[in-house]
This record gives structure tokens, sequence and C-alpha cells, in this order.
């Protein structure tokens, strides 16, 4: 008789990733390496920005980024958009005429009620200091919880035969919820949040994805409450980085780092949780757009036509930048220079030295000295008074072309960037009007190419608007938002009855007057009109 040994199968690992989600993540790991270039070059702008360097260096600089950013944000936006909605034709169609009108009064409500200047602001902040500002635009109803049956009969007061008190309880413990309001909200994306594909050009993308940091209720909230739980908590409350955390952390505002995926290519959308073995949610779009993602292409700097990765303003005049922070710290260390040093003889025993020493301190003035040995200091050496002073004239000349050179540094920029003086407001009192206004004129040229930048990613997001609006909204929730009451299908053919009805009885009105007029004699002219006279009848 054989004996058989049971053999007990390898463990499986249960928090190792599967296929699609180790596929993901390693398609978003590669796109961002092709990006880490760029990345590298905005984190030493974004340093250099808010002059993060002030607490540690003691040596002066010239804040020329700052400066020209403070110029360019009022320039190139100053206001937030308002939807235009119109008919492509202009026909003489009501019904198209109050669709439009529902329709761009819905957009610009929803534009002020959710206050997208904010956001705006911030993607056009992100446009001229990175080269590239994004946002995206999500759909938010809001519900109301209520019983399904009102008027539940208390628990010791339920007959267990009755059949319909068991309804309403089971109504009461199961509420329904109501739509109660619709919002089409914009959520500015930071830059380290969005990854996409590696393409050539914005057309060619398959897929994007939108990083996200959410808590453990957050996490329970959106998904199922069992795989909520089994998320791993990799991310910091502050400045979130999965890099830096340690997975499972016990602390409450620990985030977890949640990939949003739009895939164009299948046209899916799915949620997967770095950390977490299965995809968390996955389906067709749950927006139906154009353009398939819930952005619009992002307000683009300096771009080539074979590459996606965008090049900051700011790497253009670097280098004229570090010489004109060279400068300013050798003007600042030669104005360090310019103060009143002389030298002297102490003399035998400080003959004079206090007298000196008094007359050069600070505050010392309209007061008399009393000096010994007066013969002696009066003719000194054969030279003259023995006091030197120190030569601040060489000093002067020195800081004086530092300066000079400084300035005309600070003008290549200018050229450079595309700042002219007139925008600055440092015109030149001996210009005419006319080379004024040709500076001007020409001057706006290269901001006027920011500002259609903008104004393009702002036409983009109010249609991503308005097709949300008009796929997903309720009709009553755009007719509050409009103010407006358009009438129903019934009424719309109610009035469609009524006007044939109308025509018809026109219709058999003229046929009856028609039938009663009595019969025209030959010759007789038509009735009301008068009887044709012979010719010569008149005289």
């Amino acid at each position: 008789m054989g004996v058989f040994a049971l053999m007990a199968e390898p463990d499986k690992d249960d928090t190792k990733p599967t296929n699609e989600v180790s596929t993901w993540l390693s398609e978003i790991a590669r796109a961002q390496k092709s990006m880490i270039k760029w990345t590298e070059r905005c984190e030493k702008i974004r340093k250099k920005y808010r002059y993060e360097a002030s607490s540690s260096v003691k040596v002066r600089q010239y804040q020329m980024l700052w400066s020209n950013m403070e110029t360019m944000k009022p320039s190139v936006y100053t206001k937030p958009p308002k939807g235009v909605v119109s008919q492509r034709w202009k026909d003489r169609d009501p019904v198209a005429r109050n669709a439009s009108e529902l329709l761009e009064r819905g957009i610009n409500f929803t534009l002020d009620a959710n206050d997208y200047n904010t956001k705006l602001e911030q993607v056009r902040d992100d446009y001229l200091l990175y080269a590239r500002g994004i946002a995206r635009v999500k759909y938010k109803p809001e519900f109301d919880t209520v019983d399904k049956e009102d008027g539940m009969p208390d628990d010791a007061a339920i007959d267990p035969e009755n059949d319909k008190a068991q309804e309403a309880k089971t109504a009461h413990n199961n509420p329904e919820q109501i739509l109660k309001f619709e919002n089409c909200n914009l959520e500015y994306v930071q830059r380290d949040d969005f990854v996409h594909a590696i393409a050539r050009t914005w057309e060619e993308l398959p897929w994007v994805s939108f990083r996200c940091f959410m808590t453990r209720d957050e996490l329970r909230e959106r998904f199922d409450k069992k795989i909520a739980d089994a998320i791993p908590l990799d991310a910091g409350p502050d400045r979130p980085n999965d890099s830096d955390r340690a997975v499972n952390s016990s602390n409450n505002d620990d985030k977890a780092t949640i990939w949003e995926i739009w895939d164009k290519s299948k046209n899916k959308v799915l949620w997967i949780a770095k950390g977490y073995k299965d995809v968390l949610e996955k389906g067709e779009p749950y927006l139906k757009l154009e353009g398939f993602y819930p952005c619009p292409k992002p307000a683009y700097g300096t771009l080539t036509n074979d590459s996606l990765e965008p090049v900051p303003d700011y790497v253009f005049y670097k280098d004229q930048c570090d010489e004109i922070d060279t400068l300013t710290a050798r003007i600042a260390s030669l104005s360090e220079s310019l103060k009143l040093v002389g030298f002297y003889p102490a003399g035998p025993g400080g003959e004079g030295q206090p007298s000196i020493e008094n007359a050069v301190k600070p505050g010392f003035e309209n007061k008399m000295i009393a000096v010994k040995s007066w013969a002696m200091f009066t003719e000194g050496s054969k030279n003259g008074v023995p006091v030197v002073f120190l030569p601040v004239d060489q000093v002067i000349k020195v800081l004086e072309g530092c300066i000079k050179l400084r300035q005309q540094l600070i003008e290549d920029v200018y050229q450079i960037y595309g700042l002219s003086d007139i925008m600055r407001g440092d015109g030149k009192a001996n210009e005419t009007a006319t080379a004024q206004s040709i500076k001007a004129q020409y001057g706006s040229v290269r901001i006027r190419e920011r500002q259609n930048e903008l104004a393009r990613f702002c036409r983009d997001l109010c249609r991503i608007v308005g097709e949300i609006l008009a796929s997903q909204f309720n009709e009553k929730t755009l007719m509050q938002m409009a103010n407006m009451n358009l009438p129903t299908q019934a009424e719309l053919d109610q009035q469609a009855l009524e006007q044939q009805i109308e025509a018809m009885r026109q219709q058999a009105q003229q046929q009856a007057m028609a039938q009663q007029a009595p019969p025209m004699a030959p010759g007789m002219p038509p009735q009301g009109q008068p009887m044709p006279q012979p010719m010569g009848a008149m005289q």
C-alpha cells in the first residue's frame, strides 16, 4: 500500500500587484522619468521665485524673476472668462435661440458660483513659471437623503403580520437619495499630479492620469469599505510625497496616493493605488466629452513639434540673471567701502588723537574741540596736516561701472523676455508720443501670444463645461441656474396642436366666405370696383 504525502501549496503574495496595476504603475513611472529634466528645472525655478535662499545665504541678489512675474501676471490674465453660446447658422429658430441662451446662462453661473477665477489664476502662475498650466473639470451632484415612506410606525407598534408596516420599516432603514443640485467644479492640478504618456503632440496622447491624495475617511466614502481599509497610506498631510513616507503609517493625517487614469485608446477610466494589488474601480468614462479627457489641452509655453516637454521662460535668460546677481553682490560689497576712513600718527602721548576721533563720530556736530599742542598738530610734517583719507573716489568709479553694466544686463533680460519699457511704465521723458505709441504697439506682440494661449485654454474649458451641462445636468437644475422657464414637451405639443387647429379654422372660414358670395355676370367687375366706361363716353 503506497503512502501519499500531502504537499502544502506555497503561500500567495496578496500584496503583489496584478499585471494591469503593475503595467500602469510602470507606464506612469516611465512617463515621469521622461519629464525629469523639466521637473528639475521647475523645482529650481520655484525656489528662485520664493527666494528660499534668503534665510541661509547672506549674499544680495537681484530678484529679476519675481519682478518679471509680477509684471506679466496682470498683463496676460486680467478678468475671468465669460461663456458665449450662439447658433452656428443664424436661423430664426426660437427653440435653438432659447437653448443657446439657457446654456450660456448656465455656463456663466457655473463660472461665477464655483470660483473659477481663483483656479485660473493658479493655472496662469504655473504657465508663466513652468510653461505649463493645467486644470480639470469635475461633475459633482448634491443629494438629499429622505425616507421612502413617511409616517413610519414605531418598532414596538409594528405588527409582525402587518405587511405595510414592515415595508415602512424597511424603507426607513434604506433611505432614498434625491437629487438636490448639481455642480461642475474646476480643480487646479499641481504640476507633479498630472502625468501623460510620451507623445509628440497633444492629439497623439493615448492616456493621461491625475494623482490625488485621500484620507482614510475619503477612501471609505469613495470606494468600498473593505477596499478602502486595505489601501496603504503612503503620503504626508502637508506636502504629499509618496517616496518619503512609510507604508501603512499609523498617522491619521496621512493620505493614500490614488491615480485616476483616462485611457483614450480603450475608452476606459480606472483608479489604482500604489501598494494595492487590484484595480480599485474600472469602467467607461462617466463624462461623455468630445475630447474624451476631462481637461482642456494645458496652457503651454515654449514647445517644439516633436515633444510635449515645455521649456520655462526663465531658462532663456537665466545666464543674464546669474551675472546680475554677481554684480549685485559686488555692488553691495563696494558700497561697504564708501565711508570716511582717515589715518594719522598717534604722536607723543597721543596728542590730537582723542580730538580727531571725536570729530568723526556719528552724531557729533555743533561742538567745539580743544586740541593740545596746536602748533605741532597744525604743522604736522613737511606735507601739512598729518591726516590721510581712504581714496574712495577710486571705489566710486568701480561702483559706477558695475551699476552701468548691471543696467545693461537688465535691459538684455527685458529684450529676451519681451517686456518693453512702456509696459513697465518706464518711458523716457524726451521721447515723442509717436515713439511711445510705436513701442506700445510692437512691444505687446509677444505678450499677445501669451494672452491668446490663456484665452484658448479658457475657451476650451468653457466648451467642456457646456458639454457637461448639456449632457449630465437635469433640466430643472439648468432652468434654476439660468432663471428661465422653458416649455415642456407636452406644452410644445399642445401649442403645435393649437396652431394646427387655428390654421384649419381660418381655412374653413375662407372656404365658407367663398361659397356665400353671389355669382358674377359676364363682364361684371368684382364686387367693390367701378364699372368700366366705354371709350369716348367722358368728355
